[in-house]
C-alpha cells in the first residue's frame, strides 16, 4: 500500500477524530491525492445527513459530495499551510481517538474470541502519538527480561512548549480479560517474595517523586454500566473509556475488598485517559500544571509527606510529587535525542514524553 501524503493522512486523521464514537461509520478511507478525496460510508441515511452536518459545522476546507444516499466523499477545497494546520488534531483529539480505536479494537477481539495483550496496545497507540505527532512525542523503549515484562511500567512525562515544567507519572497498564470480563492480572505478584505489583509501584514511585497511576485498557459490553459523568470536556462516550486511568488508591481498594477484579468494580473508578492533557476545568494553564489540578481534584491524588532518612541524597530528599523545574537526567538526554541514556530505573519498559507545543 503506498504511502499517503501527509496532507492526505492529516485531513483523514482529522475526519477519524471529528468521527469517532458516531455510530454508523463503517470506514473512512483515501480514495484520491490530488486533490484529496476521502470517502466515508455510513450505516443509514440519517446516519450520513448527520455526519454531513457535524462536518460542515466544522468549518473545515473541504467540499462534501453525496454519491449515494449513505456514502459521502470529502474532497479538499484549498491547500493553504494555515488550513491545514487548523485541520491537524490536537493532543486531546488524538488521546481522545486513540481510546475509542482501542475500545473499538478490543470489540472486534471479543467477537472473534482473540485476547490482545498489554503491550499490543500500549505500543500502537505510542506509535500513533508519535506518527500524529512528530514535535511532541519523545519515546525511548527498552528491553527487559521476560520475567519482568508483566510487571513492567511506563514513565510518562508531562512538559510545556517550553520545557519549563514537568509532571512525572508512573504508569502500569492492565487489559481486559474478554473471557471473563474480569481483569484477572490486576493484583499480579511478582518477584520472590512475592509481593504486590502494586506495593512495589507505590514505593518506587515515593522514593522517585512520581505519580502511580494505572491504565485499562477495555470494552464494555451490551448492558454493562460505563456511565460516568465526572469528565468535564466532553459528553458521556463508552467509547472515550477504551483507555481509562485510575489511581493506585483505587487498586489497592479493591484488593482490600477481596481482591476484586470484575469489570463493575475496576470501572468505578476510572475516567477517560484524554482527561489528562484535555481538561482545563481545574486550573493550571500550562499541560504539566493543568494535569496536576486534574489528578488532585478528579483522583484524590496529593504530595504526600516526605520523611528525609540518613541515607538518601539531596536530590532524592527533594523530589515530590507534582510538577518540577527539571526532569530527572536521562528523560532530559531521550529529550535531546540520546539513544541509550543513563540512569534508566529498573523495571521500565519505556519513557514517554509529552510536550504540549500549545502551552
Amino acid at each position: 500500500m503506498p504511502r499517503l501524503s501527509d496532507k492526505a493522512r492529516t485531513i483523514r486523521e482529522t475526519l477519524l477524530v471529528c468521527l469517532n464514537g458516531i455510530d454508523g461509520v463503517h470506514c473512512i478511507d483515501i480514495e484520491g491525492e490530488s486533490p484529496v478525496r476521502v470517502r466515508v460510508t455510513l450505516a443509514t441515511i440519517e446516519r450520513a445527513d448527520f455526519v454531513q452536518t457535524i462536518i460542515k459545522l466544522k468549518g473545515y476546507p473541504v467540499r462534501i459530495c453525496r454519491v449515494s444516499p449513505t456514502v459521502l466523499v470529502i474532497e479538499e477545497t484549498h491547500t493553504s499551510p494555515s488550513a491545514l494546520t487548523a485541520m491537524h488534531p490536537t493532543l486531546c483529539q488524538t488521546f481522545r481517538s486513540l481510546a475509542f480505536r482501542t475500545f473499538d479494537q478490543m470489540g472486534r477481539a471479543l467477537r472473534v474470541g482473540h485476547q490482545p495483550l498489554e503491550e499490543t496496545f500500549t505500543d500502537t497507540n505510542i506509535l500513533e502519538l508519535k506518527d500524529r505527532h512528530p514535535q511532541d512525542i519523545y519515546c525511548r523503549t527498552f528491553t527487559k527480561p521476560q520475567e519482568g515484562i508483566n510487571g513492567a511500567d511506563w514513565e510518562w512525562w508531562l512538559t510545556d512548549a517550553k520545557r519549563s515544567a514537568w509532571l512525572g507519572l508512573r504508569v502500569q497498564a492492565k487489559v481486559l480479560h474478554l473471557e471473563s470480563n474480569t481483569f484477572a492480572h490486576l493484583h499480579y505478584k511478582s518477584g520472590k517474595t512475592k509481593g504486590y505489583q502494586a506495593s512495589k509501584l507505590k514505593r518506587e514511585c515515593a522514593t522517585e517523586g512520581l505519580i502511580p497511576l494505572y491504565c485499562f485498557y477495555l470494552h464494555e459490553r451490551p448492558g454493562a454500566t460505563v456511565r460516568s459523568t465526572r469528565c468535564g470536556s466532553f459528553a458521556h462516550a463508552a467509547e472515550a473509556y477504551g483507555c481509562a486511568l485510575a489511581p493506585l488508591s483505587h487498586v489497592e481498594a479493591l484488593r482490600k475488598r477481596g481482591e476484586a477484579i470484575d469489570f463493575d468494580s475496576v470501572i468505578a473508578g476510572v475516567l477517560p485517559w484524554h482527561c489528562l492533557v484535555c481538561c482545563s476545568g481545574f486550573g493550571g494553564l500550562s499541560l504539566p500544571d493543568r494535569a496536576w489540578s486534574f489528578l488532585q481534584s478528579a483522583m484524590d491524588i496529593k504530595a504526600p509527606r516526605r520523611r528525609a532518612t540518613a541515607n538518601q541524597s539531596a536530590d532524592i530528599q527533594r523530589q515530590t510529587i507534582g510538577p518540577r523545574d527539571r526532569p530527572p537526567d536521562y528523560v532530559h538526554a531521550i529529550v535531546e535525542g540520546s539513544r541509550d541514556p543513563d540512569g534508566i530505573p529498573k523495571n521500565i519498559r519505556g519513557i514517554l514524553v509529552v510536550r504540549d507545543l500549545e502551552g
